[in-house]
């Protein structure tokens, strides 16, 4: 187990492929609350699914981890050091204003799992936790985030980690056969 940050109870690892964490990652995207914000209610996922869009993360340099909070998972988190501004679909004039010449960028996606650890504060440790990290372990100098834009919770959560608007790229994201609107955030270190 490869540990990425931990403090306070939370411990943030990479995902391992053991069947442990491909069937953690299963039960969460069969749960309704999770996909009405992440992929769609109308995705279908499977083993097979979580294995192979595990393994595609890898392949594209994303790190898939786990959030385990007093030794339960509880949620999963991802980055990636992002190359520039088509990484995550936005014009480059934003990307200017989000990233400085010659800073390292990351990009982050969360969630939690784990129906009974919402709306108690955990999303806002999770991302701090891993914010943390890859400043001073990763290099990153501004972190960015994109959130649809009616996902008012995990905006909340990002503006009070420290992240701030940049842009909204309209139409970014299909969830259940509807193009949705991202908003991007970014955090500088």
């Amino acid at each position: 187990m490869k540990e990425i940050a931990q403090a306070d109870g939370l411990l943030i690892r990479e995902m391992e492929a053991v069947p442990a964490d491909f069937e953690q990652v299963l039960r969460w995207m069969t749960d309704p609350e999770t996909m009405r914000f992440w992929e769609g209610m109308t995705e279908i996922y499977d083993l097979a699914r979580v294995q192979a869009e595990y393994r595609e993360s890898l392949a594209e340099h994303v790190v898939p981890c786990i959030v385990e909070w007093n030794g339960r998972a509880v949620g999963y988190m991802q980055f990636v050091k992002m190359e520039d501004a088509a990484y995550y679909e936005i014009p480059q004039a934003e990307w200017d204003r989000a990233v400085r010449p010659g800073e390292t960028a990351y990009g982050i996606d969360m969630y939690i799992g784990e129906v009974d650890c919402r709306d108690r504060g955990l999303g806002t440790r999770m991302l701090n936790l891993l914010a943390s990290a890859l400043f001073a372990s990763y290099g990153a100098d501004v972190l960015l985030i994109d959130p649809k834009t009616h996902n008012a919770r995990a905006i909340a959560c990002y503006r009070k980690c420290g992240f701030h608007d940049c842009c909204v790229v309209p139409q970014r994201e299909k969830q259940d056969g509807v193009l949705h609107d991202s908003l991007i955030m970014a955090r500088h270190a």
